[in-house]
Order: C-alpha cells, then structure tokens, then sequence
C-alpha cells in the first residue's frame, strides 16, 4: 500500500508543552439551537409552544439525539420504553374513537417495545413526535400544562416545569441564544 500524502500541511510552531494558560475558542453553537427550533417546528405534536419544547429538549438531553444509547430514556427528549407504549396505546384510542380492547394494547405495546429498541428512537423528528404526542396525552388527562409536566416527569413539586417555563419565557426574548438555555437549565 502506498504511503498516504497529508492533505494539508502548517508552518506554524505548535505549542510549547510548557504552555498550560488555557485559551478562548469561539464557538457559534446557536446554529445547533436553529437546527432543534426548526424540526420542533416541524414535529411538535402538542398544544406547548416551541421555545418551551425547545428548552425541554435542552434540559433532557442537551441537544444530543443519541442522548441514552444503552439506556431506557432515549433521544432528544429521553423517551422511556413505557412512554412509547402510552403514545402508541393514545395513537389507537384515538383512531378507534374508544379506549382499546386487552388484545389491541398488547399489540400496540408490542410496537412501542419494538420502536423503542430500534435505532429510530434516535431519529430527531420521530423522537420529537413522539415526546410532543406524549406530553399532549398528559396535558389531556390534567387540569394545566404545570400539571401535565408533574406527571410526565412523575415529581409533585413542579420544579422540573418551573426551569422550563422560566427557560421558555427568555428564550422567547431572545431565541437564538444558546446562553438562555445554558444560564437557565442545569
């Protein structure tokens, strides 16, 4: 095999192995923040608004699509096994006007199960999909969008939907900014 050429080669004196002063490297990571706007855009499948969508995502997963590969809680929005079933179970309940019978949710449980070990868990659009069908079901079942959040997220003392709302309401001021979400969610 024939020794490969660089592509590219510098003339420029690398760093001193002494030099151990950090440096600043500007980054524009608002481009990742424009990409996430424009699939939750495109795939909310709740009543929520999308900056709230938007800082949801950021407090589940940072942005990282493949966010708990090898876990239960999968993708942009974390979506759990269980979770995945309930959207399927919901997607039937609606298509047949009625709660479905045992036989049809053993079904439908079997697919959620399927989808969720599939790598098209991490796919950004159906994961969005599918977290969005997911807090629409919550938000049908509650009284508010705060209590929707506590049940999706299991925690009675609205916390998880208070960094959130505050997040949103920023992130509406100011929506390509990915300081916003970085300041208000930790």
């Amino acid at each position: 095999m024939p020794k490969l050429k660089p592509l590219a080669t510098s003339q420029k004196a690398l760093t001193p192995v002494t030099d151990k002063k950090p440096a600043s490297v500007m980054v524009d990571d608002s481009k990742r923040l424009k990409e996430i706007r424009k699939l939750v855009e495109a795939n909310n499948k709740s009543s929520i608004d999308t900056n709230t969508i938007i800082c949801q995502i950021y407090m589940e997963s940072r942005f990282d699509a493949n966010a708990g590969a090898g876990h239960n809680a999968r993708g942009l929005m974390q979506m759990q096994m269980q979770a995945v079933q309930q959207v399927y179970k919901y997607r039937r309940k609606k298509q047949l006007g009625r709660t479905p019978s045992d036989e049809q949710t053993k079904a439908v449980f079997a697919e959620g199960k399927e989808f969720h070990a599939s790598a098209s868990i991490f796919d950004e659009a159906k994961n969005i999909q599918l977290g969005t069908e997911y807090m629409q079901y919550w938000i049908d079942v509650s009284s508010s969008i705060e209590e929707a959040y506590k049940k999706y997220r299991g925690l009675s003392n609205g916390v998880y939907y208070k960094k959130i709302s505050a997040c949103a309401a920023k992130l509406a001021a100011s929506p390509d900014s990915m300081q916003v979400l970085r300041d208000n969610i930790k």
